[in-house]
C-alpha cells in the first residue's frame, strides 16, 4: 500500500486495487488532514466517539470532496466485533453519513454492486479489508479486530458475495490494512484461548521479546485463502497502527479518533 496527495489529502491505496482504477476508487484515510483536534487530531471520520459533530462531518466533506462524491454517497456502521455483512441498496444511501441515528447497527461488513456508493468500514488497531470481483463488478469491506479475526468475518463476507452476486472467490482482489499487527498487537491468554478455536497457534501467535502477539494479517490471510480467495490477490498494507502511530490512528496508544477504508464503483 503507497500513501499519496488526492486533491490534498493523503490515502493509501493498495497497489493491487490500483490496477483497476477504471473500475474502483478505494482509500485508506490517515490521521492527518481535517480539523478534529486532542485524542482525535486531526482526521477522525467517526461520529461514534466523542468528537464534535462539525468536526466530523468536516471531515467527512473533506473526504468526499476528494474522491470526487457527496458526503451523502457513503454508507457508516456502527460496528460490535461481529459478522453481519448486508447487502447495500440504492435505498441505503447516505445511511450514518450525518448522523449515527442511521447507520447500521451492529454491522462489521458491507456488501453492494451500485455504482458511486461508497462502503466504509472504521479502524483504530483493528484490520479494515476491501474486496473487489472484477468479474462480478461488485464490491466488500469488513472490520476485522481481533474477535472478527477469530469468528471469521472475511469468510462471511466472501460467502455473502457468493450468494448475492455469483462471485467466484477466485476472482476477488483483496487489500488488507493497516492495524495493530506482527511487531505489536500484544494479547493475552482469552484472546489466545479463542484464537486457538480457529486457528493452528502456531502460525498467528508470536513470541516477540517475551511479548505474546497476535498476527492478524496472516490469520484474515488464511480465512481468505481458505474460503478460495487466491494468495496472489491478496496484499497486506505493511503499516501498524501502534508503531505507526503518527500516520495511523491507534486506540492502544490513545487515540480516539478513527480512520477509514472505503470503495466505490464509478
Amino acid at each position: 500500500m503507497k500513501i499519496i496527495d488526492v486533491n490534498g489529502i493523503p490515502l493509501g491505496q493498495f497497489e493491487n486495487l490500483a490496477k483497476y482504477s477504471q473500475q474502483i476508487s478505494h482509500f485508506v484515510t490517515t490521521r492527518h488532514g481535517g480539523v478534529s483536534k486532542g485524542s482525535y487530531e486531526s482526521f477522525n471520520l467517526s461520529l461514534n466517539q466523542d468528537d464534535r459533530t462539525e468536526d466530523v462531518l468536516a471531515n467527512r466533506e473533506k473526504l468526499a470532496n476528494a474522491v470526487g462524491l457527496t458526503p451523502t454517497d457513503f454508507v457508516y456502521p456502527i460496528q460490535v466485533h461481529g459478522t453481519n455483512t448486508p447487502r447495500i441498496t440504492e435505498a441505503d444511501r447516505g445511511r450514518g453519513s450525518l448522523s449515527v441515528d442511521d447507520a447500521f447497527q451492529n454491522t462489521d461488513g458491507f456488501i453492494t454492486n451500485v455504482p458511486r456508493l461508497c462502503l466504509i468500514t472504521l479502524a483504530a488497531d483493528c484490520v479494515p479489508i476491501v474486496f473487489f470481483d472484477p468479474a462480478k463488478k461488485a464490491i466488500g469491506v469488513a472490520h476485522a479486530g481481533w474477535k472478527g479475526t477469530t469468528l471469521k468475518i472475511p469468510a462471511h463476507l466472501v460467502n455473502s458475495m457468493v450468494r448475492e452476486f455469483g462471485t467466484n472467490p477466485k476472482d476477488l482482489i483483496v487489500g488488507i490494512g493497516p492495524s495493530g499487527e506482527p511487531c505489536c498487537y500484544e494479547v493475552g491468554e482469552d484472546v489466545i484461548a479463542e484464537v486457538d478455536k480457529s486457528f493452528d497457534l502456531n502460525k498467528v501467535i508470536k513470541n516477540i521479546n517475551g511479548k505474546t502477539i497476535f498476527d492478524m494479517w496472516e490469520a484474515n490471510r488464511i480465512t481468505l485463502t481458505e474460503s478460495g480467495v487466491k494468495t496472489t490477490n491478496i496484499e497486506i498494507s505493511g503499516y501498524c497502527t501502534i508503531s505507526e502511530n503518527d500516520t495511523f490512528f491507534s486506540a492502544r496508544r490513545g487515540n480516539d479518533g478513527r480512520f477509514v477504508a472505503g470503495i466505490f464503483l464509478p
